[in-house]
């Protein structure tokens, strides 16, 4: 949608093409909900939710395609 893509454009723009934990610049970055889009859907287009991570470190992340039961027990 138009929104996730200002959204996503915002946070890698914001964190300056960089891996928010690795410090990677460039390459394949992608957005990470720090909090899980599916179970946060207020917080899915909040730029304070949202930081910039390279395809090894957002895999790394305990919510990288997981389904909502995991992301669940992961929240409580």
């Amino acid at each position: 949608t138009v929104e996730y893509y200002q959204w996503r454009t915002f946070c890698v723009k914001r964190d300056n093409y960089t891996c928010q934990l690795c410090g990677q610049i460039g390459g394949r970055l992608q957005v990470d909900h720090i909090k899980s889009f599916a179970l946060f859907p207020e917080l899915r287009f909040d730029t304070n939710n949202g930081r910039t991570l390279c395809l090894i470190c957002h895999k790394a992340t305990p919510t990288f395609a997981k389904g909502k039961e995991a992301q669940l027990k992961y929240f409580i």
